[in-house]
């Protein structure tokens, strides 16, 4: 134990008015003083001060004396450095100690770290301990973990919980999206609702994903508006969808390209169908696929204006990203237009030239190869008189044939629902 100096919560105090001044040197004065009585504050800020500019031993000590009191700052100072230094179970042993002290930072930090580690096994045991004492990062990856497991009743006590315990849009949006996977739209409205109005821009999206569903297009459009005005690339998406849809084209457009900078487009729902309404199920549609058809739209789009540079562009991300209407798209450009790089030797930018057919025949064979049935039938034209060509003719016809079946299917279905009993 070092001199009593008197008081040493008020030695660490001038301790860190000089630190908030910008005097470390006279900080580290004040802390050093208060650690050598005995105060653990000043024991650890002192080695906060050495890990800082990189005492690392010094630091350790400090910790360490600490940490003998049996403070769980302390504790994670070493969990800390022993990290730094990849000594994994020092690390884990240090966490170990502080959660078993009821630390609940600890008890997080030695999850992940449990997790990231193939040692890992009672992670989630301990994600549940936190979570159960109100830890937000512990409550969302319990949350989540379930949903994956598909476990959607548990994951939903566990939003509730979060919401309960941190008040957080989050969780909000989180049980907003269980209720709504199950079909539940007037209970996603209610929490998406009030993460919207607490100014959290993705629940923004989602309100409006969910008032499409229940056939309110005009309030919905309104939060799109205003989560795109926010700079959320999927609202921006979802809008000029909505535009696209009441043929407003210019505007939807204007969306469109400022989504497409923003990052790369995405959708969080596919609202191409919006009109008729989503059903609950479009909730479950993939994201990826949405926006790759975003894409595919503004290039279809700049074509029409003739700005064929952009429109390649477009269609190659897309296509380059695994969607068949975009290969075929891109398949058709080829042909017509060539690629930016024929179009530039030829200096007739936007002007049909001689085709690359190698490689517009190329994306019409992977789009095929994926299902499009349009881009069969160019491989048969392009292959006519030859086996090959016959084959893909009848595949182009069987493909076309199950797409009617489908709609008629959904025709049916529909009628069947609204013939009343």
């Amino acid at each position: 134990m070092g001199k009593d100096i008197g008081d040493t919560a008020a030695v660490v105090g001038f301790g860190v008015a000089a630190a908030r001044s910008g005097d470390v040197a006279a900080a580290e004065v004040w802390y050093r003083a208060a650690a050598d009585s005995g105060d653990v504050d000043g024991m650890n800020l002192l080695a906060l001060l050495c890990e800082e500019r990189g005492a690392l031993a010094e630091a350790s000590r400090w910790y360490g004396r600490a940490a003998t009191s049996g403070d769980t700052v302390a504790m994670h100072g070493l969990a800390r450095l022993a990290r730094r230094d990849d000594r994994l179970d020092d690390a884990e042993r240090w966490y170990r100690e502080a959660a078993d002290r009821g630390d609940q930072e600890a008890m997080t930090a030695l999850a992940d770290l449990l997790s990231a580690t193939d040692r890992a096994g009672d992670d989630d045991e301990w994600y549940r301990r936190a979570a159960e004492s109100g830890d937000p990062r512990a409550l969302a990856v319990i949350g989540a973990r379930l949903r994956a497991r598909g476990e959607t009743d548990e994951a939903e006590r566990w939003s509730r919980r979060g919401v309960e315990a941190t008040g957080e849009p989050f969780f909000m949006v989180e049980l907003g999206e269980l209720l709504a996977g199950r079909g539940d739209l007037d209970g996603a409205e209610t929490w998406h609702r009030r993460a919207a109005e607490a100014g959290d821009v993705d629940a923004m999206g989602h309100l409006a994903a969910v008032l499409v569903a229940k056939g309110s297009a005009g309030e919905a459009e309104e939060w799109y508006r205003k989560a795109a005005g926010a700079g959320r690339a999927s609202a921006m998406g979802d809008l000029a969808l909505l535009l696209v849809h009441r043929g407003e084209v210019a505007e939807a457009e204007r969306w469109l390209d400022r989504a497409s900078n923003a990052g790369g487009v995405e959708v969080d729902h596919d609202l191409w169908a919006a009109l008729p309404p989503l059903d609950a199920d479009a909730f479950d549609h993939r994201q990826r696929e949405a926006g790759h058809r975003v894409l595919v739209v503004l290039g279809v789009l700049a074509r029409q204006r003739d700005d064929v540079d952009r429109a390649e562009h477009c269609f190659r991300r897309a296509a380059d990203a695994g969607d068949t209407r975009a290969m075929h798209e891109l398949g058709m450009l080829l042909t017509r237009w060539g690629s930016a790089t024929d179009r530039a030797s030829a200096n007739r930018p936007g002007r049909p030239v001689k085709p690359s057919s190698e490689r517009a025949e190329a994306w019409f064979l992977r789009a095929a190869e994926g299902g499009h049935p349009d881009a069969m039938f160019v491989l048969s034209a392009l292959r006519k008189g030859g086996p090959e060509g016959q084959l893909w003719w009848n595949r182009a016809i069987a493909a076309r044939q199950a797409d009617s079946m489908k709609a008629l299917a959904s025709l049916a279905a529909s009628d069947e629902a609204a013939t009343p009993s």
